[in-house]
């Protein structure tokens, strides 16, 4: 049985899961991560509805505040990229 230490690997082949040490996905930020959840665009780990399966340092992942609560409802920091996509629905 697999837990969240050891989560497989995502599309490229990278390890995931909070037992792997790696460093922060966005360009030219060397900040030491892990690949857990509390790291991962979106909150999950792979393709999510909100995020792009990618893991940043806490600088790099922000809260969508300026998305209309009726469209849609995200609990979970996503990168600067996603939510450049998800502000353009407003």
């Amino acid at each position: 049985m697999m837990g969240w230490a050891d989560c497989g690997t995502d599309s490229e082949g990278r390890p995931i899961g909070y037992a792997f040490e790696a460093t922060c996905d966005d360009p030219g930020c060397n900040e030491k991560i892990v690949r857990g959840l509390s790291y991962a665009c979106g909150g999950m780990h792979l393709d999510t509805e909100y995020g792009c399966e990618k893991y940043f340092c806490e600088e790099h992942l922000f809260y969508p505040y300026n998305i209309p609560d009726d469209f849609l409802d995200v609990d979970y920091p996503v990168c600067s990229e996603c939510i450049k996509l998800l502000e353009e629905y407003e």
